[in-house]
Formats: C-alpha cells, sequence, structure tokens
C-alpha cells in the first residue's frame, strides 16, 4: 500500500516532468497518463495479445513487466511524426 502509493506518487512528478520540459518550438505536443490498478491489466493484457498477434517479442516482455508494475506512465505525442520513432504500434509507416 504504502509503496504502490509512493509508486503512483513518483509517477505523477514524471509525467508533470514530462509535460514541463522544454518543447520544440515552444510547441506543446506531449501528452500522458498513468495507468494503475484494473486498467494497468488490461493495458498489459493488450500488449501481450499484439505482441503475440504481430510476433513482437518486446511488446509480450514489457506486457508481463506492466503487469507486475504498480502503476505505468505513458508518455505521447500529439503528431505521429513527432519523435520519428516506430514501434509499429501506431501504423506509422
Amino acid at each position: 500500500a504504502f509503496e504502490s502509493d509512493a509508486v503512483e506518487m513518483v509517477a505523477r512528478l514524471m509525467a508533470l516532468s514530462a509535460r514541463t520540459a522544454p518543447k520544440a518550438r515552444g510547441i506543446d505536443v506531449i501528452k500522458t497518463m498513468i495507468v494503475v490498478g484494473d486498467e494497468r491489466n488490461v493495458l498489459a493484457e493488450a500488449m501481450r495479445e499484439y505482441g503475440e498477434r504481430h510476433n513482437v517479442e518486446f511488446f509480450i516482455r514489457d506486457a508481463g513487466n506492466v503487469a507486475a508494475s504498480d502503476a505505468c506512465l505513458l508518455i505521447g505525442s500529439l503528431f505521429d511524426d513527432a519523435v520519428g520513432l516506430n514501434c509499429g504500434a501506431c501504423g506509422y509507416p
């Protein structure tokens, strides 16, 4: 209980840090979300299913990590090309 509360507080501070970090051209495109409890388990299962369906081993591995965690901080971008990375999850070409 205490440890889970502490992890959630750290996740909130990390989300705040991501939101207040300097932005390119001063444009804020960052979105954050903290996933805990049952929602975290739903996320982990969706990641595992995606990994199995598309044969992406790191999704399967990370699904286990998410399931075993107290909280998961998601950091995303409003623009699909904002960071130039392609994990394949969003369909970015």
